[in-house]
């Protein structure tokens, strides 16, 4: 793996091991990886199971897949007053319906077909036609694509309060994946008529449904791609961003930064937003999250790490994002423990995870920051900006041992002519600066509004300049690290 080396930090004062609790390297994280939940796309190569019952949408009702009450579409599906108050409480948590007032989740929730499905039986299959959008009320369901004959490929498993179809709904075209029933599951059908006539034409909803059928589509060929990667045989290396001070443009350069990588190594770097409480690297990156890593707190352990392997989206680019919550009082979930958990699954899965950590220097930041090989820290030309900064990196030196050689020092120009040189900087930062990144006029804002990420779409822009320098820095140390053949703790790269 040739990668140019733009930074080579002094590898005798990178501290270490530091090891995430619950991680594997070497032959054992080969090993755990060679499961069922091989990596974060939940993909992997098998032999076609012996075809499946199934039911197709206008053929009737075989057994074993039952519908329960399904409507004309002209008159609301009846149920109990105890009955429609669950189905209104299963909408409140489905993701592309967080807009929708209660009015309209109440209207929903009437026309809402209830199915069953047994074990074992083809829900939908690759290639019928369709009009029909499924929410798993409870059991759990596999969603799998037939690549060649005899050959399947697993994209992603399903439990309660996710949903699969949703294609159907936006475009006529045919089903993309078949999905089979790995345990007897209660359903909740939703169809093209209902959708239009009870939903608003102008709705958020239908919009964010639109952006998500075009997202999966768009991703598809990644997670077929990544069912083909042999695991990795060391654990990820870890990049951590942050800034003491908002406004800095973190999150921006993080998900620019990730996407850099990416480019690279498409498939194999995974952006985890615990910027607590708002997330913002979805909406940045113009995808449309339907779990997230608190979510994924909620389930039983022996489903947790389908929980956060499913909870990971696919950017076109070649970049994956974990949202840390879909909604702002979802952050109390978030705990280091919590962390630790999923870095178990999530290290041995990828090349490079970069965190997009909050402002707040709160218990999770810490154990981010301890543990990351590399700390990505992003000044602005600001008095304020500078005295923040100074503190941290006295912290980070007199009390979580981060030495300078771990440290990447990024200056952030916000405005066109500062009266804050970047000598300033240096001279009271005490530490030389790794990137300096020219002020970009209106090109972040504008990226962001259009849906796009400037690294990918404008690369002579100076944010795309200065991220590409940040991501050679990355690879190029981890090049290094690799060629020392450091032990213990993260591995920085691979072999």
């Amino acid at each position: 793996m040739a990668v140019p080396t733009g930074f080579e930090p002094a590898l005798s004062a990178l501290t270490g091991p530091r090891v995430w609790p619950g991680y594997t390297t070497g032959p054992a994280a080969a090993k755990s990886t060679n499961g069922l939940n091989s990596n974060p796309a939940m993909v992997r190569l098998r032999p076609s199971p012996q075809p499946s019952p199934r039911w197709r949408e206008g053929d009737g009702d075989p057994l074993p897949i039952i519908r329960c009450g399904v409507s004309d579409n002209d008159h609301p599906t009846l149920g109990s007053p105890e009955e429609l108050r669950r189905r209104f409480q299963i909408l409140e948590r489905v993701a592309i319906f967080f807009t929708l007032p209660d009015n309209i989740l109440h209207a929903l929730s009437r026309r809402l077909a209830p199915a069953s499905a047994a074990r074992g039986s083809v829900i939908v299959h690759q290639g019928d036609p369709g009009d029909t959008m499924f929410i798993v009320e409870s059991g759990r369901c596999e969603v799998y694509v037939e690549e060649s004959p005899g050959h399947t490929i697993t994209i992603a498993l399903m439990g309660p309060d996710d949903f699969f179809g949703e294609m159907s709904l936006i475009s006529e075209e045919t089903r993309t994946a078949s999905v089979r029933a790995l345990e007897d599951c209660r359903l909740l059908t939703l169809d093209r008529k209902t959708l239009y006539e009870t939903v608003p034409a102008d709705s958020d909803a239908l919009i964010e449904l639109t952006k998500l059928v075009e997202q999966r589509k768009d991703t598809l060929p990644n997670l077929i791609a990544r069912a083909r990667m042999v695991a990795p045989e060391q654990a990820a290396s870890t990049v951590a961003v942050y800034s003491p001070k908002g406004g800095s443009g973190r999150t921006t350069i993080a998900v620019n930064v990730a996407a850099a990588l990416a480019k690279r190594f498409p498939g194999e770097v995974l952006l985890i937003d615990l910027a607590l409480p708002y997330n913002h690297a979805a909406l940045i990156s113009y995808l449309t999250p339907t779990g997230c890593l608190a979510a994924a707190s909620q389930v039983p352990p022996q489903n947790f790490e389908e929980a956060v392997l499913g909870a990971i989206l696919h950017h076109p680019g070649g970049m994956m994002l974990l949202p840390g919550v879909l909604r702002a009082e979802q952050a109390d979930l978030i705990t280091v423990d919590l962390v630790n958990r999923a870095m178990g699954i999530l290290v041995n899965a990828f090349r490079y995870i970069v965190f997009d950590l909050g402002v707040a220097f709160t218990d999770i930041v810490i154990s981010v920051l301890d543990h990351s090989q590399r700390v990505l820290v992003l000044v602005t030309p600001e008095l304020s900006s500078l005295k923040d900064v100074g503190e941290l990196l006295n912290i980070f030196t007199n009390v979580l041992n981060i030495v300078p050689g771990r440290v990447i020092l990024a200056l952030n120009n916000k405005v066109p002519k500062s009266v804050v040189s970047k000598e300033d900087v240096v001279r009271t930062l005490k530490q030389e600066l790794a990137v300096e990144i020219d002020f970009d006029g209106t090109k972040p804002d504008e990226a962001a509004v259009k849906g796009e990420i400037l690294v990918l779409t404008d690369p002579k822009s100076a944010l795309s300049r200065g991220s590409e320098q940040l991501a050679q820095i990355i690879a190029g140390s981890t090049a290094v690290e690799t060629k020392g053949e450091k032990k213990g703790g993260f591995k920085l790269g691979r072999r």
